[in-house]
């Protein structure tokens, strides 16, 4: 199939992302891949999604770097070759807690990330996001949608806030109780707590339950003052 790609298509795909699959192409070459199935859509439509590589997608990329692999050889001087896909590229076991690119980017209530809009549309915008994430966990886990994709282990303060934000959880604002989410001391984890201190034990155990129903699970704990909080990791 790798010769049916356009040149394009081929560099996008060895290029990928190494822990996610995300790609780093244009618009056109990131459909065509979607048209051929190599490649998932995330996040808003049109121009402003991200794109991930699919299963078939990820074995098309180890068959790209296998027939790479002898041409770089034959250098013979054993040096790295630039022009080899992900040669200088992390482990695919880099954590990153940092939120997809493509111009969504779920509340995690600390004020971080800029503030997004309101309304109707962000509702909507959730939504979309919502839904890709869950094909991307149908597409990378054989059809199952009940747990954490890979993508979502690496993000895991970004892919909790999107489950609580799309389950119509509020986040923590300027005078209004919301949650927090912030990365955990173990990896692949996240934390939450409740901005509100009188109402936390409650909300939290409410954002236990949302967070159970889309593919976390939680535990709680206190600090050493008293205060409550969750630990959300993937469910298994």
């Amino acid at each position: 199939m790798a010769k049916a790609l356009s040149a394009a298509q081929r560099r996008a795909v060895a290029g990928s992302e190494p822990a996610t699959g995300r790609l780093s192409a244009s618009a056109a070459v990131c459909q065509g891949l979607a048209a051929a199935g190599l490649a998932v859509p995330h996040g808003r439509g049109g121009h402003h999604a991200s794109y991930y590589l699919t299963a078939e997608g990820l074995r098309m990329r180890a068959e790209l770097a296998a027939a790479e692999k002898p041409r770089s050889d034959l250098t013979g001087t054993g040096a790295p070759n630039r022009h080899a896909p992900n040669s200088e590229a992390p482990s695919i076991d880099t954590p990153s807690t940092a939120p997809p690119a493509g111009g969504f980017t779920a509340r995690d209530g600390t004020g971080a990330a800029p503030a997004a809009g309101g309304g109707a549309r962000r509702a909507a915008e959730v939504a979309a996001a919502w839904e890709g994430l869950v094909r991307i966990r149908a597409v990378l886990l054989d059809g199952a949608t009940g747990s954490p994709a890979p993508w979502e282990r690496e993000r895991p303060v970004h892919a909790v806030s999107l489950a609580l934000e799309a389950a119509g959880c509020p986040p923590a604002g300027p005078g209004s109780a919301g949650y927090r989410v912030t990365p955990a001391a173990e990896r692949g984890m996240a934390e939450i707590e409740w901005s509100a201190a009188e109402s936390a034990a409650a909300a939290l155990a409410r954002c236990a339950l949302l967070l159970g129903a889309r593919g976390w699970q939680c535990t709680e704990h206190r600090t050493r003052d008293g205060r409550p909080f969750l630990v959300a990791s993937p469910s298994r």
